[in-house]
């Protein structure tokens, strides 16, 4: 009995004792020595919501014993872990301990469109930032990229310019862009008009300005110019390896709006002022642009994979010293529409003057096809139609492996101002590997009277082709649906060389064929010859 008894009490005391340890840990928790969130950063649509989740160390601490704080309530807010998305922007979420608010763990929340949703963008971007696919952005004016900041805009992005306001994206000297499309996903600039009732020149384009050289002097500046039609933005510096971004898996639908009441004041599709060579452009397709498609003011960067389509002026325009290397691109023309400067395929001059100022504009062009508007020698063009080249103040533009059909006239070394005439006859201007067919006439000879014997001196290996069926390339005169690859048998598939010593860097590579084609199409996927009928 007695041992019973003694038993009972050392059993109501070992209870007590854990009653006593249990409500010692109730009013003494363990305290809370780190807190970790399940994600570094988020993607939160406006309007939506995402929960974010806490774990807290050591485990058995109490888990709701957490303070939630945003750093911009008007982008994203916080309650008990669940975070809503308010605006576009950033935000930083960070979870507190209220037992120790020494121990906090955050969280970058980033607030993006909600599917369709249209975004008006006007004046300046001077901080980074990024466009997404799933909104719908709208450029209102003249929209300015500055103070070093860059631009990223994600593939399948469609960007609008806003008509009636000469909408036109500028990325200045120091900023980037990094607009890199896919094949399957392009990024697109186009009109905001419906589709059926877009036109040229419905906005004003893009344009890159970059700290590579050029021979401008604008403002008394040696090597810096002003960028035309009164955006005013400077450009030029000392940097040939000058870095502006990425521009992949483009497109550059109706732009070209006149930006003054005095002619020529229209910007083109895409406008590369002294753009270095460290920027990457490749894939690019600029179509119904009311002024040149592409066009080069000095600077250094090299490009790849260019379409020009349906374009109102001149398709390939060099100017200002730019020195850069250009492979694989093709342009076509539309018959009917032409610009009453007169329109070409090749323009390129030193400067307006015909000047021997440095550096001299000597690009190297590989692999074009360059098509006219004249299919055959009985379609009706408009009559301000000129030149597949027109090469003139004392530019040293060069030309190989380049395909050149149906223009009214082939080539024209034109010496009215300058020296290229001189140029050509030393070498320095090269047209080698090439052929023209289909011209009216192939050649413009007053300034150069020996062009016919220049262009088919035997060393040059160029040829003349009578009509452009003998270069028996499969549909390339389809306005919305053309077919540009050579068909079996064609001459175009063999006869390109890269024997030429400028023709040996890394950047060209080096194929068997003649113009921009051979066995492979690779505009199929990202390009759009029908943009007036697309959905977007």
């Amino acid at each position: 009995m007695k041992r019973n008894l003694y038993r009972s009490a050392k059993m109501l005391s070992l209870l007590t004792g854990l009653l006593l340890i249990v409500a010692s840990c109730e009013d003494d928790p363990i305290p809370v020595t780190a807190i970790e969130l399940d994600k570094a950063t988020m993607m939160v649509q406006v309007g939506a919501t995402s929960t974010l989740s806490v774990f807290i160390t050591p485990v058995d601490a109490d888990n709701q014993n957490i303070k939630w704080r945003t750093s911009s309530p008007a982008v994203a807010t916080v309650a008990n872990g669940t975070v809503t998305g308010v605006a576009l922007g950033s935000a930083t979420i960070t979870a507190i301990s209220e037992s120790d608010t020494t121990i906090q763990a955050t969280c970058s929340v980033v607030v993006t469109p909600a599917t369709g949703q249209v975004i008006n963008v006007s004046g300046d971007i001077t901080t980074d930032t990024k466009w997404y696919a799933a909104g719908k952005y709208m450029l209102n004016g003249f929209v300015y990229v500055k103070n070093n900041a860059t631009l990223t805009i994600e593939a399948g992005t469609i960007i609008k310019g806003v008509s009636g306001t000469k909408g036109t994206l500028i990325i200045e000297r120091g900023s980037k862009i990094m607009a890199q499309g896919t094949a399957t996903a392009p990024i697109v600039f186009t009109s905001d008009k419906p589709k059926g009732q877009r036109t040229y020149g419905d906005w004003g384009g893009l344009v890159i300005c970059g700290n590579a050289l050029t021979n401008k002097h604008d403002d008394g500046v040696t090597g810096q110019g002003k960028a035309e039609g009164g955006i005013g933005s400077l450009y030029g510096g000392t940097n040939s390896a000058d870095n502006s971004g990425i521009l992949q898996y483009v497109r550059i639908e109706f732009p070209g709006i006149p930006l003054t009441s005095t002619s020529n004041s229209e910007i083109n599709g895409l406008t590369l002022y002294a753009v270095g060579s460290a920027t990457t452009i490749d894939h690019i397709q600029v179509s119904y642009s009311g002024d040149d498609s592409f066009e080069w003011f000095g600077g250094s960067v090299n490009c790849k994979y260019l379409v020009a389509h349906r374009g109102w002026d001149d398709d390939w325009d060099t100017d200002n010293g730019y020195t850069g290397k250009v492979q694989f691109f093709v342009s076509l023309r539309d018959p009917a529409v032409a610009d009453q400067s007169q329109s070409n395929g090749f323009e390129s001059d030193n400067d307006a003057d015909g000047s021997t100022l440095t550096p001299v504009t000597m690009p190297l062009f590989v692999n074009g096809t360059v098509l006219g508007p004249l299919a055959t020698s009985t379609t009706t063009i408009h009559a301000l139609y000129r030149h597949s080249m027109q090469l003139r103040r004392g530019t040293r533009t060069s030309i190989y492996n380049t395909v050149l059909a149906g223009w009214p006239k082939g080539l024209f070394i034109d010496g009215a101002k300058g020296d290229s005439p001189a140029q050509a006859t030393a070498n320095v201007l090269q047209i080698e590997k090439s052929v023209m067919s289909g011209m009216t006439e192939n050649y413009v000879l007053t300034s150069l009277p020996g062009t016919e014997a220049w262009y088919l001196d035997a060393l040059r290996g160029n040829e003349i082709k009578a009509t452009n069926d003998l270069l028996m390339l499969t549909d390339p005169f389809n306005l919305t649906a053309p077919k540009f690859l050579p068909a079996a048998g064609s001459p175009l598939l063999t006869g390109a060389s890269f024997t030429n010593t400028r023709l040996t860097d890394a950047f060209f590579t080096q194929v068997a064929y003649r113009g921009a084609f051979g066995t492979t199409d690779w505009t199929s996927g990202w390009c759009n010859f029908n943009p007036q009928n697309t959905d977007y």
